[in-house]
């Protein structure tokens, strides 16, 4: 086929590592999806993530663990969509000007209906939608991004070819760097829009997971020298000293939610959403408060 000797998915993908390599947006995703996770997992259980006092670092690696499956998802995905654009060109070799000429409007037609479907799905963001494709907004998410991707791909790649006139490749010329900097523009929005969903489905996931396996964590136990206002169900407090003794009470039945610098967050071990629980918070630096933990 005829062309310029740059395919128009080798000159996407390059103007897309050039604009994203240098301003950090995998750093800025991984920040992102940590923070939403977190923030999604403490509400669960009725603690303000700003009193837990996570660093921006501790945003990151909390974030990177959970990002492993859909990263993986999408270097495949985008191992497939190379392996699609070889055999499309191959297909393409062995049909007419007009058949391929047919292929590429077809393409573009589905991608400008994955955009349709992104953008309504994106304008209905939080609202139920009586439609499969718009009601998940993950799907929505994908919608957006691929059919930005696409149209732009389809575009660059019917102009090389010679598959349009020759008054709407100089069009399509001129107007190359603004298609490609909205192209990416939609797909960044389309990938905040889907690392959103996905920290608020994995945190809720987390939240339950903890609240389900609480009986089976590892234990928490309290030893004071006051006594303190812990209770909940499951919370067993012992007088184990005398009045002078450095620790006269403990505290049995406390699971870990998390441990910070200067606090822990302890949870009764029959902690429900539903059952009117608190959380325990206790400082970490008080003399007289001491915290065992046990398997």
């Amino acid at each position: 086929m005829p062309g310029d000797g740059q395919s128009g998915l080798d000159r996407l993908v390059g103007f897309a590592g050039h604009v994203l390599a240098p301003t950090g947006v995998l750093t800025a995703v991984l920040y992102y999806f940590g923070y939403l996770h977190e923030k999604q997992f403490f509400e669960y259980f009725g603690v303000d993530l700003g009193s837990i006092g996570f660093s921006t670092t501790d945003y990151l690696l909390r974030g990177a663990g959970s990002l492993f499956s859909p990263l993986a998802t999408v270097v495949v995905a985008g191992s497939l969509a190379v392996i699609a654009h070889h055999l499309l060109a191959f297909l393409l070799d062995q049909l007419s000007a007009t058949w391929r000429r047919t292929v590429w409007v077809s393409l573009a037609v589905l991608a400008l209906v994955l955009l349709v479907a992104g953008v309504v799905g994106l304008r209905h963001r939080g609202q139920v939608v009586p439609t499969p494709l718009l009601g998940d907004a993950l799907v929505a998410a994908t919608a957006l991004g691929g059919g930005a991707l696409l149209l732009e791909y389809v575009t660059e790649s019917a102009r090389t070819h010679e598959a349009v006139p020759e008054r709407w490749a100089a069009i399509l010329t001129s107007t190359r760097n603004v298609r490609r900097a909205l192209s990416v523009g939609l797909a960044l929005i389309a990938a905040f829009w889907a690392t959103a969903t996905i920290a608020h489905r994995h945190g809720i996931e987390s939240a339950r997971a903890v609240e389900v396996t609480l009986p089976i964590r590892s234990q928490a136990i309290v030893y004071s020298r006051d006594r303190l206002q812990i209770a909940g169900p499951g919370v067993v407090r012992t007088e184990v000293g005398g009045r002078d003794s450095a620790f006269r009470y403990r505290y049995n039945g406390l699971r870990t939610l998390v441990h910070t610098r200067d606090h822990w967050f302890l949870l009764p071990a029959g902690w429900t959403r539903h059952n009117g629980a608190s959380v325990v918070m206790l400082p970490d630096a008080q003399r007289d408060i001491r915290v065992d933990l046990a398997p």
